[in-house]
């Protein structure tokens, strides 16, 4: 977690809620919203960035069997604290509480993970991102696949282009934002681990599927990708020129 290590001074709320202030001035709120926004969002921001951070150490503590649930979970408590920067009242209603994507509970007697697909949704925390940080031209009801949100990774690419199903897939990348791509694959992999805890056992287990390393090697290069664009994002609001 490096790089979220130089701005540990933002973990005290004497530092944050004045860089807050200083936010809201900037982007335009006028007197007395900063202050009234800076004071009321310096706990809650504090308290999901803190989460995240401790559930993102115990990522590298536990077995890749629960990986995907630790990481997802310590991404949406990431973004549910950037998100203020942009949206100082959320949530401002129970429906940008839900999840924003959904995917197939049931899987297919020949499923891949490279095909599974991915469906975004009107409402939840990720369309709010998407209006407020991605601004990703998206349809509500459009799906992703894994393979294509694989080959939007650089790192990522090596891989998919010595596999044939996939080496066609980073030819199409539409430069899609990483927080982006990391929600829906973090989505996907954590229904995965929850739901289909059979399928995932024995992917694991058996390492009889050729979707393992892409996915191994996603879950070891997630965290720091996401540390990475994490402190992008708080440095860009806390700290002013």
């Amino acid at each position: 977690m490096e790089p979220l290590d130089t701005l540990q001074a933002f973990t005290t709320t004497d530092h944050l809620q004045p860089a807050l202030q200083s936010h809201y001035e900037r982007i335009g709120f006028s007197d007395p919203l900063p202050k009234k926004y800076a004071y009321a969002n310096t706990l809650p921001f504090l308290h999901r960035y803190l989460q995240a951070r401790r559930l993102l150490a115990s990522t590298g503590q536990n077995d890749v069997h629960i990986q995907p649930l630790l990481l997802y979970y310590s991404f949406t408590e990431f973004m549910k604290a950037i998100v203020l920067f942009h949206d100082p009242e959320y949530p401002s209603t129970t429906s940008v509480l839900q999840h924003g994507v959904s995917t197939r509970k049931r899987k297919k007697k020949d499923y891949r993970f490279i095909d599974d697909e991915v469906k975004i949704q009107q409402n939840g925390l990720l369309p709010l991102l998407n209006r407020k940080m991605f601004h990703v031209k998206m349809n509500d009801g459009e799906r992703f696949t894994m393979g294509k949100l694989f080959g939007e990774l650089d790192d990522l690419r090596a891989i998919l282009q010595h596999d044939r199903r996939l080496s066609n897939q980073h030819k199409d990348a539409r430069n899609l934002p990483a927080l982006f791509v990391h929600y829906l694959i973090l989505y996907n992999l954590s229904m995965i681990c929850r739901y289909e805890t059979e399928w995932w056992g024995e992917l694991i287990s058996s390492r009889s599927s050729i979707d393992l390393p892409l996915i191994e090697h996603y879950l070891r290069i997630a965290p720091l990708h996401i540390c990475e664009e994490i402190a992008i994002e708080m440095r860009t609001h806390l700290i002013s020129d």
